[in-house]
């Protein structure tokens, strides 16, 4: 199965790590990838944890080949996945999502088999795929970001459930490993992510389309006889854009107004835009780059099923209507709601969940909107969670070296400067952070030693 981005899931370059000489884990990974045998059912059943027959042993040594080199991807810094996500954007596939997923089952497996004999190697498998984790979400798209939240969840979650099984020299070294592991990235780099490389992206690809569709068919519009000669004012007096039309002649116009059978419908200076409307043809005046593109609803429901798909682009073109002007009002509309998205996004919120359902309501009349908004919140709250929690393992390795006093030493993310709540419950403690998710705050439990 291949991942692809979603809600746009436009995605930035991935950042190299390291000198550009350095090993890179990417080619690591991808020779794990092959080297990882096909299981039985019996096989995958042993490493999900389920009942089967299958000797542990002979499973552990057939999986040895894709281990190691998974382990050895997963410690160097310098990863690189090689994609051209400026050309390719939201339709960019990422096949090593869905090959890294296994690996990271099977390590954490690995790491159950050894558990109660050696607990220090029960640590470092789990350290592997904590940096795995950062591995996958490099790029930082929101399904990259997801899939790196998931593998790392499940490791945060072995961890917290066996610390009374690992002596204070494991702890010690864990806490050492967790302090020096590499972050994911922000949500609100991948909201910046999504609007660059999803939206804009969709956006400069629908017209480079319609271009060359205009050129294959021989069809015309009014914008492509004029050239933006002018901006002025946008002030009290309102603005003007001067155009020129082949042969030379030059006019002004300014909002409402109406020359030549050319009306300036809509102007934003602030964005740089505005819109210019001839009978039922339409064009999208770009003010600081001085260009004109002209669109075509015709053109952009085939530029719109070629980039997105037949179902998808039914329900966009669906939403919109007849009228090209506002499929366009709209495309700009939503650029400019991921980017409101992204700046909200950089302070925490307790409850992402409530976050996203206010963004999602308050941007119902965007067709865009409606359908990229409804994953928002649960992904926002899903990955804050998860980064909660690992916040709070690493308060309950010194409460598991410490006690419970520890926890006054730590500050929850989300608690405006207090700490994380450590209270005592039955078989051990739970650290409570003022982040909420389904309508309870977030904890993690672990056992006492």
């Amino acid at each position: 199965m291949k991942y692809a981005t979603f809600i746009f899931g436009g995605l930035l370059l991935a950042a190299v790590c390291g000198a550009a000489d350095a090993p890179n884990a990417a080619d690591i990974y991808r020779r794990a990838f092959e080297a990882l045998p096909k299981l039985t059912e019996a096989e995958n059943k042993l490493i999900r944890g389920q009942a089967s027959d299958v000797n542990a042993a002979a499973l552990s040594q057939k999986l040895a080949p894709a281990m190691t080199l998974y382990r050895q991807a997963a410690r160097l810094e310098n990863c690189d996945w090689g994609f051209d996500f400026e050309k390719t954007g939201f339709g960019t596939e990422l096949p090593h999502l869905s090959s890294l997923m296994p690996l990271a089952r099977a390590a954490k497996w690995e790491a159950d088999r050894v558990k109660q004999s050696d607990p220090a190697a029960f640590a470092a498998w789990h350290d592997d795929v904590l940096r795995s984790s950062a591995h996958a979400g490099q790029g930082d798209a929101l399904i990259c970001g997801l899939v790196a939240t998931a593998i790392r969840q499940r490791s945060v979650d072995a961890l917290c459930s066996n610390l009374t099984t690992l002596p204070p020299e494991v702890l010690a070294k864990l806490g050492q490993q967790l302090d020096g592991l590499p972050p994911l990235a922000s949500f609100q780099k991948m909201m910046l992510a999504e609007k660059a490389f999803g939206i804009d992206w969709f956006m400069r690809q629908l017209f480079e389309l319609q271009r060359e569709q205009q050129a294959a068919a021989a069809a015309t519009n009014f914008a492509t006889t004029l050239r933006l000669s002018a901006v002025v004012g946008g002030g009290p007096l309102g603005l003007k854009i001067g155009l020129e039309e082949q042969g030379g002649d030059n006019f002004w116009l300014g909002l409402g107004q109406r020359k030549r059978g050319i009306e300036l419908v809509s102007a934003d200076v602030k964005k740089g835009q505005a819109i210019l409307l001839k009978g039922d043809q339409a064009a999208l005046v770009l003010l600081q780059e001085k260009r004109i593109e002209p669109i075509s609803l015709k053109l952009i429901n085939a530029a719109t099923r070629k980039l997105l798909g037949e179902e998808f682009s039914k329900d966009m073109l669906g939403g919109v209507g007849s009228n090209s002007t506002e499929f366009v009002k709209q495309m700009l509309e939503a650029s400019d709601i991921m980017g409101a998205i992204a700046a909200s996004a950089e302070a925490p919120v307790r409850d992402p969940e409530a976050w996203g359902e206010q963004i999602e309501s308050a941007s119902t009349n965007n067709v865009f909107a409606r359908l990229l908004l409804p994953a928002i919140g649960p992904a926002r709250s899903r990955m804050d969670a998860m980064r909660a929690q690992e916040a709070m393992l690493r308060v309950a390795l010194d409460v598991a070296r410490e006690g419970p006093a520890a926890a006054a030493r730590s500050r929850d993310p989300w608690g405006e400067g207090a700490p994380f709540v450590c209270r005592e419950v039955p078989g051990g403690y739970e650290l409570v952070s003022q982040l909420r998710r389904k309508g309870e705050n977030v904890t993690l439990r672990f056992p006492h030693r």
